[in-house]
């Protein structure tokens, strides 16, 4: 039976183990009509979704509805993608479903996804985010690192990094984190050459089987930077 809801739910996964969803996430699950999932096609046209692999276990195959997204710098296929999501939540909620849009990490940290909530709130359609647990976060708990202690501050990039910015940054007592990694893999390395004692640790797919970390240079170094990747650097 269908039930109402008073918003489109945008769901935040965490980084990519199930075990790390929120009670309250799994509850939103349980209870969808449909849950909606952004998901990356390649340019083989391979479609896969980490999201739909982590949600398996509490929502039907066939309440899944995948929005396949182009791998691409071009935007503009990947905003029509949205806008598909964006028309399907607002008739699916009109019609009195319970829409849930599931996406990994936390919706609030640079999530694509928030031009789909941005506008379904401009058509008028009420949303609500729940949060979930940040890929940093989770790195630094598989590292056992205290994040930030005492007066250092904390400072994220989205993978916009270049050499001269990482020095001003830790040189004030800031802790870094790179996300999109790959995007600036290049000035990280160059960097962490040019700063041999700096403290680096370097972070793969986080959250998944597949995990990975190393604090060692002359690894990350060497190492070819996947799209699902992100480090932290800490002061001296």
């Amino acid at each position: 039976m269908n039930r109402s809801t008073d918003a489109v739910t945008f769901l935040s996964l965490g980084p990519g183990d199930p075990e790390l969803l929120t009670l309250k996430a799994v509850r939103l699950l349980r209870e969808a009509d449909v849950v909606m999932i952004p998901a990356t096609q390649g340019r083989d046209g391979q479609v896969s979704s980490r999201a739909q692999t982590i949600i398996a276990e509490w929502v039907a195959e066939e309440q899944m509805h995948l929005y396949p997204l182009p791998m691409s710098k071009n935007r503009e296929a990947a905003l029509q993608t949205y806008d598909t999501m964006v028309n399907d939540a607002a008739a699916l909620f009109r019609e009195g479903r319970h829409v849930v849009i599931a996406v990994e990490g936390d919706v609030s940290i640079y999530a694509s996804i928030h031009y789909v909530l941005c506008q379904l709130q401009a058509d008028g359609i009420p949303v609500a985010q729940v949060p979930g647990i940040p890929s940093f976060i989770a790195a630094a708990a598989m590292a056992d690192l205290s994040l930030v202690s005492q007066q250092q501050r904390l400072v994220v990039l989205p993978g916009d990094a270049d050499v001269a910015t990482l020095q001003q940054l830790l040189d004030t007592q800031h802790v870094v984190v790179v996300m999109k990694l790959s995007q600036c893999a290049d000035a990280v390395k160059e960097f962490l050459r040019q700063h041999s004692n700096t403290e680096c640790h370097y972070f793969e797919n986080v959250g998944t089987t597949e995990a990975y970390h190393t604090s060692v240079s002359d690894e990350i170094l060497s190492r070819s930077i996947p799209y699902f990747s992100l480090c932290i650097l800490f002061p001296a």
